[in-house]
């Protein structure tokens, strides 16, 4: 029998994660990941008013809250009939909200919670400067954790080390312009007022689209200059993950960033479907369903158009997180998969973006299914979005609309699809004598997380760690590496249910 690991939690991600791995001859042979704790926002939301459904499944995160007003008012839109009445003022506010956000995140990812896997705090000199003194001693408060990484495994030269820590604090600045930049248009951060049905609550002028700008452009410096260096320096050090934390190679994106081309709505990042980086279709929403088999939910097989699974929690099972799958597939979603469909339908300027990257690692776009890939995919992203976000200032026109009037139908439903930036967002919603009568959430992370479902797959995360090299069983941050490579938010995962299943553990790490 292998040896088991537990690390439960996982840190320097949002929400409580238990993943369990077995290892047979140092190499993973299983893994399960399981979410532990309660939630209950699609319970909380029944019988209200719809229009209270934009504020409270913010509350779900408050580190993506953007990317549930998104799907959520989208949904409302739908039900609402005005989803093609949107005004195009109000759909380039939205933009720059929500891209506001996901570049936020990109920062964020990298600097705060990934790079202390690859950057020793312990080797740099005290006195350097009184900032880096502190950083210093905040972060080495994890030194009573039994998880201590090899100290031949920080490989960064002592002035490359010492940089990229620099740029760790700066970066704290940084994620502070992408959130006033988010508060201009968005009235504040996190659970921003300003994504509403019908379009948004204000209307934008010269002077915030100044103020605007003159974010973007420190935003931007810092992508460009820093972000990008520091990339290629880990990538240098560390070429072997570029071949570690590999999935299916499935892709699902909803698309996002809605515009108005000649008349008819297009999205920046479109939708799609890519199997094994062969085969690309369409995205047919119809298409999702949610397996519980190893959830604690009775059933085995639900619809989130109109299925509220009730909680079983004697059932045989490891977690709180439903089963995504589209078509009985399972998928990643996420900034690789958000590229990867771009890619395959030769969308500009992402396929262009994507190309000089690729040549500039020397690697085709098949990389990206590793731990460095979706680094690599965040940064793109962030570029290209920095500056999308200047020609969509550019082009609002304060003089006009920025929302329409609507009325609450008695009966109807609606279905919003959008993008976090952890990836693919959906919400349903069905209306009944104008209150919410049903209501279903399904995050990014409930994909990448997911335990394995009726048919015997794993989610996406799972399916990385399986036949991952651990070289220290002790000290296993290989497993770490991937987890976090996806950034997954566990608050966001769950979403029903009270009581937290406690299994036995047989080894267990504080990461």
């Amino acid at each position: 029998m292998g040896k088991k690991i537990i690390i439960d939690p996982v840190t320097r991600i949002e929400g409580h994660l238990k993943v369990e791995v077995e290892i047979e001859n140092k190499k993973v042979i299983d893994a399960k990941c399981s979410g532990m704790l309660y939630r209950g926002i699609e319970k909380i939301l029944a019988g209200r008013d719809p229009l209270d459904a934009c504020q409270i499944t913010q509350r779900i995160c408050g580190v993506c809250p953007v990317a549930h007003a998104s799907a959520s008012t989208l949904a409302l839109d739908d039900a609402f009939g005005i989803k093609e009445k949107i005004p195009e003022n109000a759909l380039l506010v939205r933009n720059l909200i929500h891209a506001s956000n996901h570049i936020h995140n990109s920062i964020l990812h990298f600097y705060h919670l990934t790079l202390l896997d690859f950057i020793d705090v312990s080797k740099v000199k005290n006195g350097i400067s009184s900032e880096i003194d502190l950083v210093c001693k905040f972060l080495q408060r994890d030194n009573h954790s039994p998880f201590i990484p090899r100290e031949d495994d920080f490989r960064l030269p002592e002035d490359i080390n010492l940089r990229i820590l620099h740029n760790y604090i700066k970066g704290l600045e940084i994620r502070r312009y992408a959130h006033q930049l988010l508060s201009i248009f968005g009235g504040k951060m996190p659970h921003q007022c300003g994504i509403v049905p019908g379009g948004v609550t204000q209307k934008v002028d010269a002077g915030k689209i100044e103020n605007g700008i003159g974010k973007l452009k420190d935003i931007k410096e810092f992508i460009e200059l820093y972000y990008f260096r520091d990339l290629k320096d880990v990538a240098k050090f560390y070429p072997e993950y570029f071949e570690i934390g590999s999935s299916y190679g499935n892709y699902l994106t909803y698309g996002i960033f809605p515009l108005k081309e000649n008349g008819e709505i297009k999205r920046f990042q479109p939708s799609g479907v890519v199997y094994n980086f062969e085969k690309f279709e369409e995205l047919n929403p119809d298409k999702i369903t949610e397996h519980i088999v190893n959830s604690w939910y009775k059933g085995e097989i639900v619809n989130p158009k109109f299925d509220n699974p009730e909680p079983d929690i004697d059932k045989e099972g490891y977690s709180w997180i439903k089963s995504p799958r589209y078509d009985d597939n399972a998928f990643e979603v996420g900034p690789a998969a958000r590229l990867i469909v771009a890619y395959m339908k030769n969308q500009e300027p992402w396929k262009k973006e994507i190309d000089n990257i690729l040549n500039e690692f020397n690697m085709d776009i098949s990389k990206l299914n590793s731990v460095l890939g979706r680094h690599i995919a965040r940064f793109i992203e962030a570029k290209v979005l920095v500056n999308e976000c200047i020609n969509w200032l550019l082009k609002i026109r304060p003089e006009d609309d920025f929302y329409i009037d609507f009325e609450i139908p008695e009966n109807s439903e609606g279905i919003g699809l959008s993008e976090g930036a952890r990836g693919a967002v959906g919400h349903w919603i069905i209306i009944k004598n104008k209150k919410i009568f049903h209501y279903q959430v399904i995050s990014p992370t409930t994909w990448n997380a997911s335990p394995k479902d009726k048919n015997g797959n794993h989610g996406a995360i799972e399916k990385a760690l399986i036949g991952t090299e651990v070289k220290d069983i002790e000290n296993p941050v290989e497993i770490l590496r991937i987890i976090r490579s996806f950034d997954p938010c566990l608050a966001c995962a769950v979403q029903i249910i009270d009581k937290k299943k406690v299994n036995k553990k047989e080894f267990i790490i504080w990461a």
